[in-house]
Formats: C-alpha cells, structure tokens, sequence
C-alpha cells in the first residue's frame, strides 16, 4: 500500500505522539509498504529509512493553522503522480481515511481547563474556532475510521460527536521496549543520583511532561508535600520547561523536599530507570506514552481517570488510579505505601506486566489491517 501520514512534525526528541509515529512509520516500512509523511519539518535522518518527504508551508499570519494545513496538503495531493491508498491523520486535518485522534477531544477538555468560565469561553475566538474544526474533523463525510487511544476517548467521541461506534477502533500505542525495560535500574539510578546530587536514600518520584498544567505538576507537588514526611522524597521534573510555573513551585517547596528541574531529555529511560515512582497526576490525557514506557521500566503509576493510561493500572498491584487531579490527598496516600521498601519492590515487579502488551509490531499491525480493510471498502 501507499499510505501517507499528516503529522505537523517528525522528530522523537519532541515527544511521545512523534515517538509514537515514526515507530508506527518504522513498522509499516518493514512491512513492505510505501510511506509518505507530510509535514512541516523533521529529522534529516528519517530520510535515509526510505520515507517520502513532503514539505507543508507553515500558515499564514492570522489564518487558521489546522484550515491551512488541509487545504496544503490537499494541494499537495492533487500533485502527486501516483496518489495515495490512504490517507491518515496523525495531526488536526481534514478530509482523511483515518484519524488517530491523540490530543483528546476539545468539547470534553474545554469544561476541564476553565471549569468556572467554561461557558462563556466556548464563545471566545480561538475556542469556537477549535470547537468547530474539531466538528468537521469528526463529519462522518470528512473521516472514514477514528483511531481512539484508549476507551475513554472512544467513549468522549461516542458522546460529544455521535460518531459511529463501529468506525472507532481503539488501538493502543506500541512502545518500542528495546528502549524501554527494566533492566539496568541500580545503574540508572547511580548515575541519575550523582548527575543530579540527589540523596541516593530519597524516593526518587518523576513527573515527565510537557505541559506542566495540564498534566498535573503542581497537583504532584501539592501531593508530596501532604505526605508524612515530604523529606524523604526528591522530585525529577522533566519536559519543556514552565518558568512561571516552576518558580512558583519552588516557593511553595522550599526545602521540604528536594527538586531536580530538566529540560527535554534525549534518553527519558534512563531516567524512567532511575527513578522510583511515577506520578503523573493528569486533567485529561487521551494515553499518555510516558505513562507505559515508565511502567516498562519498572515505576509503579500513580494517575488519575482522566489518563487513557490508567487503564494499564490495577490498583494495589502496579500502581494507584485516584478520580481527578484534585485528590492529592489520596495521591499523597499511595506515596507513603509506596514509601516502604517492600511495597514499591512488589509494585515495580509487577509495573511492567500490562505494558508489556503494548508492542510496536502490535500495533503496526492493527493498523495495517484498518488500512487493509478501507482499501477493500474503497475498492
């Protein structure tokens, strides 16, 4: 097959949902198929992995980004010679065969992110406009099949857009584990304590991401100082950097608790395999990858429902599942079990279990079956 992924960018170091794709691209590669990418840039060395490259022009000032995006590629398309079998949408874009809707669904996170001025927000500018793209992009004239990450976004879909049930397929994401596993921990954990001169007795907790709001890092700080004793934990902070919020954190901390403040990193294992515990305290998240590659690497996950990841967790046995951002007392809760040597042992053995089902060829191949299966409808 021909298939051609819309992706605004394609470079790993930015990110799961760019990690995610080109171990999906990597995937299909070996399987004998024709891939092109369309995007605004990427990583010169994907180049020589046998990808089709086509640049889109970056939008116009004061044009809508994801309208412009389209209609580019759309132009795009129409030049190619020999036209695509199927078209999928790894990024906001319309008309697709397939899209693989990551970034959640807006009408659900919109309520989440302004919980007090939600309804008048929905009549302001850039939110109506998103509200109505996102109303096109799930026009079932618009899209053949919606790629759902996990069964709670499937469910929002069902919910806000009346998309048809049987043209949602959840496909989880595959995570390449020669990256990460769980071996190699007492080492990764040296180093990541002398890098970084953290207490080597402290419970090393990780917070990875790149929104520091969203994804709950001051719920995460709040929970660890609500602990018995915020002392004995240190805080690993990585992803691209909030400094309005990561100075107000560390007022509030103080010298309760240690911090480490990184930047992006380009080997986010190691430090998975350094750390104890993951906490990941997200408003809404349609599956995190982040969440399973520190599963994989041996960290129990402490989430919320709003985690498309948090269907990996089974409570009291690899991690803890709390309602919403706002529990930290509970939050709070499972770091202290989690605080005793025998219970994180236990937790970290059994982290990687679930996780482990979520392969890179799995996943590849589920996807190439919906390719397969819309070819045959087309034709």
């Amino acid at each position: 097959m021909r298939i051609l992924f819309a992706i605004q960018k394609l470079d790993k170091r930015l990110g799961g949902a760019e990690r995610f794709s080109i171990n999906l691209i990597k995937g299909l590669l070996q399987r004998g198929h024709k891939i092109s990418v369309a995007c605004y840039s990427w990583d010169k060395k994907y180049e020589d992995l046998g990808i089709d490259f086509i640049r889109i022009p970056k939008a116009r000032l004061f044009h809508d980004p994801w309208e412009e995006y389209s209609k580019s590629l759309k132009a795009e398309i129409e030049k190619l010679e020999a036209k695509p079998d199927i078209v999928c949408g790894l990024t906001q874009m319309y008309p697709q065969d397939v899209h693989r809707f990551a970034g959640g669904i807006y009408a659900y996170w919109l309520p989440k992110k302004y919980p007090k001025t939600w309804f008048f927000q929905k009549f302001m500018p850039r939110n109506r406009r998103i509200l109505a793209f996102e109303k096109k992009l799930y026009d079932p004239k618009n899209l053949k099949y919606a790629v759902a990450i996990s069964e709670m976004d499937k469910r929002l879909l069902r919910k806000y857009y009346d998309f048809p049930e049987e043209r949602i397929i959840t496909i989880y994401n595959g995570i390449d584990q020669t990256e990460f596993h769980n071996n190699g921990r007492e080492e990764a954990r040296q180093k990541l304590t002398r890098a970084n001169a953290i207490d080597p007795t402290s419970r090393i907790v990780l917070f990875s991401a790149n929104n520091y709001k969203r994804k709950g890092l001051p719920e995460a700080v709040e929970a660890i100082l609500k602990t018995k004793d915020p002392s004995k934990f240190a805080l690993v902070v990585i992803g691209k950097p909030d400094k309005g919020i990561r100075s107000a954190l560390k007022r509030k901390i103080g010298d309760r608790f240690q911090t480490v403040w990184l930047s992006r990193v380009d080997d986010p294992a190691e430090y998975y395999r350094g750390s104890d515990i993951m906490l990941f305290p997200t408003h809404y998240d349609s599956f995190a990858n982040v969440t399973a590659e520190a599963m994989l690497c041996g960290l129990p996950l402490i989430t919320t429902k709003d985690a498309g990841g948090a269907e990996m967790v089974t409570g009291n046995v690899n991690g803890f599942v709390v309602d919403d951002s706002s529990k930290t007392d509970e939050m709070a809760k499972a770091l202290d079990i989690l605080l005793e040597e025998e219970n994180l042992q236990k937790f970290s053995q059994n982290a990687p279990n679930t996780a482990k089902l979520l392969t890179t060829d799995l996943c590849a191949q589920k996807f190439e079956a919906l390719f397969q299966k819309i070819l045959e409808e087309k034709n």
